[in-house]
């Protein structure tokens, strides 16, 4: 063991886990209000935090009483970590997604163990360079996919590699979120395939319902708890309903090493929000699997198991603030009160392989006509952009495996395949999709 790294351990025995922040809008918020909930348990003390533009971020400070708790706040991350690098015991990532290589790498040379917000990227060959920077951390990252954290979902996984449900023979997926068209303009990076000429990839798939795809792979994994099972093929067919660079609604199949018939729908042209619901079909039972459902206020995990012979089995585990619990599980592993972070770098090779694989795969993102959407008044001057019939199409594909041009749906596109081996096109199938968004 290092000094450091006993540093490390010996401090967290006595004393709070010394903590910076790097960023302070968008999903950066969660990650002050996590970690000031964590302090007020003595377990975590904030030390500094940055954005380019901090004077834009008063309310945030007077609210998180960020004076008088002497958290010094910088505009750019370099000084920050420059100045810290001394003190902290743990850096967090939240910003914006075609950044966390950087950022990571620079707190990595300074020997700062990094929680980084997910995804870590969504470029493949960026994810391996941040892979070989791993490999000089004191600590292992954790990236922020925050429902393996849950002990109900991981309780299930270790039954489903002791073989107990028999083999898994299907896995789908329905994440129908609604986000209205400011959702796209929050940021310069939102919706984009590339910017800065870096590969962003932001979309339903990658971003927003990346949780959930990530979900899928570790179900599929069968090595040990902590795995995560490579994408094979991929079949895929991409569309946008709003005014955006890269994909707002996708519809993918797919097999992995240990499974063979993968479906997901993801969408942001909707009207409504279906429940986010893991279907597990095994040879002896079927499984649903909800991480987040709600109940008279409160959030909880619930796994439902219907097995061959009709008994049925429930179980619940109620949520809390799952940001709070992967902070405060990566604060364990710093620790020593746990042996390793939830994911680590590596582990999310099977996920960035999968989301730059349904790019491959469709070598378009067809633009759906006006003609098909409809315009819902959501209140206070915004509207959701909804694809007509959207959850019927996506039942269809979900329960048959008809994409929507196999469903003749008028303003279908025929997508493509994509084998592992097809992610050296990449960047060639990117730098199309961006010319064709242009024309």
């Amino acid at each position: 063991m290092d000094k450091k790294t006993s540093l490390i351990k010996m401090n967290q025995r006595n004393h709070p886990l010394r903590i910076g922040i790097i960023g302070m809008g968008g999903f950066a918020g969660a990650h002050h209000s996590a970690i000031y909930e964590l302090e007020k348990r003595n377990l975590a003390k904030l030390l500094c935090t940055c954005d380019i533009h901090p004077e834009n971020f008063k309310k945030q400070i007077q609210e998180l009483n960020m004076e008088k708790r002497g958290v010094k706040i910088f505009n750019n991350y370099i000084n920050m970590l420059d100045e810290f690098k001394d003190i902290l015991q743990m850096v967090t990532i939240p910003a914006p997604i075609h950044l966390h290589a950087e950022m990571h790498r620079e707190c990595v040379n300074r020997k700062l163990p990094v929680y980084l917000e997910k995804p870590p990227t969504l470029d493949y060959f960026e994810l391996l360079q941040m892979i070989e920077t791993e490999k000089k951390a004191i600590k292992n990252t954790n990236v922020g996919f925050n429902y393996i954290v849950q002990d109900l979902r991981q309780d299930l996984k270790r039954r489903i590699i002791q073989g107990e449900f028999g083999e898994i023979k299907k896995i789908t997926f329905t994440g129908l979120w609604p986000r209205y068209p400011s959702y796209f303009k929050r940021s310069q990076w939102a919706g984009r395939l590339i910017i800065d000429n870096k590969i962003v990839l932001d979309s339903c798939f990658g971003n927003a319902l990346s949780h959930f795809i990530h979900n899928i792979l570790f179900w599929c994994g069968k090595k040990n708890l902590f795995s995560w099972d490579p994408v094979k093929i991929v079949h895929a067919e991409l569309y946008r309903a709003h005014q955006i660079q890269s994909t707002d609604t996708v519809f993918v199949s797919a097999s992995t090493e240990n499974v063979r018939d993968i479906r997901i729908i993801l969408t942001h042209a909707c009207a409504k929000k279906t429940p986010d619901i893991e279907k597990i079909y095994c040879s002896d039972a079927e499984i649903v699997f909800e991480g987040n459902k709600s109940n008279n206020g409160k959030t909880f995990a619930e796994s439902t198991i219907e097995w061959k012979d009709g008994k049925i089995e429930r179980k619940q585990q109620e949520n809390q603030n799952l940001v709070i619990s992967n902070i405060q599980r990566y604060i364990d592993y710093l620790s020593g009160k746990e042996n390793r972070p939830l994911t680590k770098i590596d582990d999310c090779i099977p996920f960035v392989m999968f989301n730059d694989l349904i790019y491959i795969a469709a070598e378009d993102i067809a633009c759906i006509p006006e003609q098909y959407l409809e315009y819902i008044d959501a209140g206070e001057g915004e509207k959701f952009i909804a694809i007509k019939n959207i959850e019927s199409i996506a039942e269809e594909f979900i329960e048959r495996k008809k994409f929507p041009s196999e469903q003749k749906i008028p303003w279908a596109h025929k997508g493509g395949v994509a084998k592992n081996t097809d992610i050296t096109r990449l960047n060639t199938v990117i730098q199309s999709l961006v010319e064709k968004a242009q024309n």
